[in-house]
């Protein structure tokens, strides 16, 4: 029987040391090396290279999870969450199989557009509009009056992570509830069976809408230093691949606490096209609704693995 997220157990252990170098080792070991990365750039062109961490993550994840993939390695296989059917690259099917490689070939090409062309527009734009508004972006300096205190930075998180919630949902429903949007969402659910590729398999207006709008209202809203700001990228986009990697590991670090959302909600919304509209957090699922079809489709897989 395999260990269930939120499940007490050493892997459980393992997330939470994950999320502490997470939350104490990434700001000490930036602190050193943040005037070399950042000093010789101006504040905005230093914000605008930060904003392509997720890019930088996204490849690195996907390459990580590359040969965990193809090996099929059986410590890793018991924690997929659609054992009941063959990853598409390995279907009997002919057609499965050269469908799959189509697609894969096709969410190369989105991902790209979408992290290499609109993310960086979309940043520019953030820039710009808050200048000329007056405000300023995040600070990049490192003495003892502009770092981030443990405290600080964690409440800037959570407010950072409840106002990108808020956003994903309420854009994520609204390309489920309206035709004229969901012809647009639609592409991302060419995935029934998830890999980490699908992550970033959007179109365009679905990206701007239900991607891009969230996380950069929420970076607009709070003004957290840039340290704090990568922190939450890093968890964020962690969140992100780890909905879509098509395992529910127990040792993520993004899944152990209250609230947090799990692995299997984004893959049954994938699967069934139905419900679990959040993503990191199972708040406003709990709130507005998103879990009626969720639960009853967990319980019958309990009973299809027992």
């Amino acid at each position: 029987m395999t260990i269930a997220q939120k499940e007490p157990s050493v892997w459980m252990l393992v997330a939470l040391v994950q999320s502490v170098l997470w939350a104490f080792g990434v700001p000490l070991l930036c602190r050193s090396n943040w005037d070399s990365m950042f000093g010789s750039y101006s504040n905005e062109t230093a914000e605008l290279i930060l904003m392509m961490t997720p890019a930088v993550f996204f490849i690195i994840y996907c390459l990580i999870m590359l040969p965990i993939y193809w090996m099929q390695i059986p410590f890793f296989e018991q924690y997929r969450i659609q054992r009941d059917k063959p990853w598409p690259w390995i279907d009997e099917k002919e057609e499965v199989r050269v469908a799959f490689w189509n697609m894969t070939r096709r969410s190369l090409k989105l991902a790209s557009t979408n992290l290499f062309v609109l993310l960086p527009l979309m940043s520019i734009l953030k820039i710009h509009t808050l200048a000329k508004l007056g405000f300023s972006g995040p600070s990049f300096e490192t003495d003892e009056n502009s770092w981030p205190t443990p405290q600080k930075a964690l409440q800037d998180v959570v407010l950072l992570s409840l106002i990108h919630e808020f956003g994903f949902y309420s854009t994520h429903r609204l390309m489920h509830s309206y035709p004229s949007l969901y012809k647009y969402h639609k592409i991302h659910h060419e995935y029934k069976t998830n890999t980490a590729l699908a992550a970033q398999h959007n179109h365009f207006v679905d990206f701007i809408l239900s991607i891009g709008f969230p996380a950069l209202l929420a970076l607009s809203i709070i003004n957290c230093h840039s340290v704090t700001q990568f922190q939450w990228t890093l968890w964020t986009m962690y969140a992100n691949m780890d909905d879509h990697v098509g395992y529910q590991f127990p040792w993520s670090p993004v899944r152990w606490f209250p609230f947090a959302a799990l692995t299997d909600e984004h893959e049954f919304h994938h699967s069934k096209n139905l419900g679990c509209f959040g993503s990191k957090l199972s708040v406003f699922n709990n709130l507005f609704g998103g879990y009626e079809h969720y639960w009853p489709w967990v319980e019958k897989r309990k009973m299809n693995i027992s």
